[in-house]
């Protein structure tokens, strides 16, 4: 822990902490006290509402009663019942509907309603289909007053089937609303509800949520009324209280929010948080000026030591003072600038060594692959040279014997055509022999002539003028005027040109563009290049493209020697070639001569 951490802990315990815990105790206090205080009058209202619905529903009943007694039921036909039976539904408001059924729940008479009567509640046929149904038509043959299932009708409002025995076995059915209880239950200034069994928001709420369900649930069961904190149905904490409504299994509840009923044990709370602030700026404010002079340096001095751990260097200690911290300080900002330097010099040494170190080795490794490449080429060559020399005699006898034998048998004969495929193949191994030959001789006897290099190139593209256009290749040709000649053979230049743009025209099938390019290099030496659009050369092939009889081409359309003799005849005229490519990019050729100096002469 950090001197100032220690400062502030020290003054939060003696000025932030007592305040704190003397404020919770007596938030708490005052709220359990309020809670026992608010649960208790909220009790007494919800027992009080409850006597109100059941003495509302007793005397609902009652009216019932008293409206069909003075009645001849037993005496009038079903017509006169079915008029009979307005005279009850007319003079009771709350009540929807009025049927008079057999002891087995069977109509004996028309019930008696009106579909948007001026009631407290509306009525339709549907709802009376519904009434019907959940009449207590049995347990009122039992009891003599049966009170059903409540349920919401189509206006929405909770509603009661209630069926009274009357003389001859008939049961008189009645639906009461409980329009006026819900009207009674906002008067109460509060959320109060009426819950059915299972906690069913019967009035004053749409729903209830599972805290206030069991909370009525509670009541009914113990029959005596209880107050607790329910989280309400959009989640927010209510103090509520419920009372059971006689034994009918239903239970009035009234509510209202914490925040409301707490109000003065927040007010003791924010005090509380108002001090606490208060002292908490002053324990901040105290410690600030008491920690400054020291705590202040001792931070700085460890994060420039951290930063000088971790390589940074350009962060330095700010001194302030003339005393031992500031002596401290000034002697750490003279260690890290001495640390600096030698890093710096070391680094750089080590930069410039590492330097040295990859240039040998590229160095090294291009001479390396060089001797290789060159030791494969000379025993190729070698071999080449000795297979050329003895195929070439019997090559020649049996191209001579099939011209013999087409001769002899006719251009008619039916072996006409074979003899013609056989000497055409014949001639295409004496062409590889040919170009065997051509590889095994590396070396030049002379020194050749003086060319312009911009003739070899255009004598190539003229033998492949028809070929370019026919696969629809665009030439683009870059060629700088004014450049020194080259020396060597133009002929074998441009035997290397041609395999070039030939290689070219493969890559491109489907057409593209070939940009031919020709300048110098710093005025001693000649820089030729060939660009094609195709598909490029995948880097694994890269370094077998110039080994003898390695090809990319597909069925018959080469051997393999193009790459391998345009290289020997480039590093003969002591020049170099090379090759830069990327899947799907194209590739690039670039052949490197020396100017027909000789002391420019590339080595």
């Amino acid at each position: 822990m950090t001197f100032r951490a220690r400062i502030f802990a020290v003054l939060a315990l003696t000025g932030v902490v007592p305040v704190a815990l003397l404020g919770w105790l007596s938030f708490s206090l005052h709220r359990a006290e309020v809670e026992r205080t608010v649960s208790r009058a909220q009790a007494a209202i919800a027992a009080e509402a409850a006597r109100n619905v059941e003495r509302t529903i007793a005397s609902g009943i009652e009216g019932l009663r008293l409206s069909v007694g003075a009645l001849p039921l037993g005496e009038l036909s079903d017509v006169e019942l079915t008029a009979v039976l307005r005279i009850p539904y007319r003079q009771l408001a709350f009540v929807n509907a009025v049927a008079l059924l057999t002891s087995s729940g069977n109509l004996l008479a028309a019930p008696a309603y009106e579909q948007g009567a001026a009631k407290p509640d509306s009525f339709n046929g549907q709802d009376l289909k519904v009434f019907l149904a959940r009449v207590p038509v049995s347990l009122a043959v039992q009891t003599g007053t049966a009170l059903g299932v409540p349920y919401r009708g189509s206006s929405g409002t909770s509603r009661v089937p209630v069926a009274l025995r009357m003389d001859g076995g008939r049961v008189l059915a009645a639906e009461l609303t409980l329009k006026e209880i819900e009207g009674r239950l906002a008067d109460l200034g509060s959320a109060a509800f009426l819950a059915g069994e299972e906690g069913v928001a019967l009035a004053g709420a749409a729903e209830l949520s599972f805290d206030e369900k069991h909370l009525a649930a509670t009541v009914v069961a113990a029959r005596k009324p209880s107050a607790r904190l329910v989280r309400h149905a959009d989640g927010t904490e209510w103090l509520a209280a419920a009372a059971p409504v006689g034994s009918m299994g239903w239970a009035v509840g009234v509510a209202q929010p914490a925040a409301a009923a707490f109000s003065g044990a927040v007010r003791v709370r924010n005090y509380t948080l108002f001090w606490a602030s208060v002292a908490l700026l002053l324990t901040a404010v105290l410690g600030a000026l008491l920690s400054r002079g020291l705590s202040e340096p001792v931070r700085e001095l460890s994060q420039g030591v951290r930063a000088l751990a971790e390589g940074r260097y350009d962060r330095s200690v700010a001194v302030e003072s003339r005393d031992e911290l500031g002596q401290l300080a000034q002697g750490f900002n003279q260690m890290a600038r001495e640390i600096r330097r030698r890093d710096d010099e070391i680094r750089s040494w080590n930069a410039d060594l590492q330097q040295r170190v990859d240039h040998r080795t590229a160095e090294l490794k291009m001479a390396q692959d060089q001797i290789l490449r060159t030791r494969r080429l000379a025993a190729i060559g070698s071999l080449g040279a000795g297979i050329a020399h003895e195929l070439n005699n019997p090559l020649t006898a049996v191209a001579g014997l099939i011209s013999l034998a087409r001769k002899q048998l006719g251009e008619q004969s039916p072996q006409a055509d074979t003899l013609k495929q056989a000497l055409e193949q014949a001639r295409r191994v004496s062409k590889i022999v040919s170009d065997l030959r051509q590889f095994a001789e590396q070396e030049r006897s002379e020194g050749g002539r003086r060319f312009p290099l911009a003739q070899p190139v255009q004598g190539a593209l003229d033998l492949y003028a028809d070929m370019l256009r026919e696969k629809r290749i665009d030439v683009r040709k870059e060629l700088k005027e004014g450049l020194r000649d080259a020396q060597g053979d133009p002929v074998q230049i441009q035997q290397v040109i041609a395999h070039l743009v030939q290689n070219a025209i493969a890559a491109m099938p489907e057409g593209g563009e070939l940009r031919i390019g020709l300048a110098d290099v710093a005025g001693d030496a000649l820089k030729l290049t060939v660009t094609d659009s195709g598909k490029g050369i995948a880097p694994e092939m890269r370094e077998r493209i110039f080994d003898p009889f390695f090809t990319t081409k597909d069925g018959l359309a080469g051997v393999g020697l193009g790459l391998s003799i345009s290289h020997s005849i480039v590093e003969a005229h002591h020049g170099k070639l090379l090759v830069e490519s990327a899947p799907g990019e194209g590739a690039t050729f670039t052949v490197l001569l020396p100017a027909a100096a000789p002391a420019a002469h590339l080595v």
